[in-house]
């Protein structure tokens, strides 16, 4: 049985500053992690084929009920700006601006 999987490409400060990497990010589905992190590595390199030449930091999480996930087999740099991980939770959580819910302006 297949579950979902959130992953995630983050590229090295050199890689953003010299070839404007951007992280993105992704939901797939897949039988364990293992094979969620071969699927996530193949398909992002055929997306991006010049990532090759960068480093990144390649983070893969079971999905669980409460946290926030990209769509399913598309890739997302808005919810890398949106989320962070958190090695605390092993988990994407959203990202704090500092405003609360109370003081925002529309």
């Amino acid at each position: 049985m297949s579950k979902v999987f959130i992953c995630a490409a983050i590229p090295d400060e050199q890689a953003i500053k010299e070839d404007s990497a951007v992280a993105v990010a992704t939901a797939i589905e897949a039988g364990d992690e293992r094979r969620a992190r071969a699927k996530f590595h193949w398909q992002f390199l055929e997306q991006f084929p010049a990532a090759q030449d960068c480093a990144y930091k390649f983070i893969v999480c079971e999905d669980k009920p409460g946290i926030p996930r990209p769509a399913l087999d598309s890739w997302d740099a808005e919810y890398m700006q949106e989320n962070r991980w958190d090695e605390e939770s092993a988990s994407f959580v959203p990202v704090e601006t500092g405003i609360r819910s109370d003081e925002r302006h529309f």
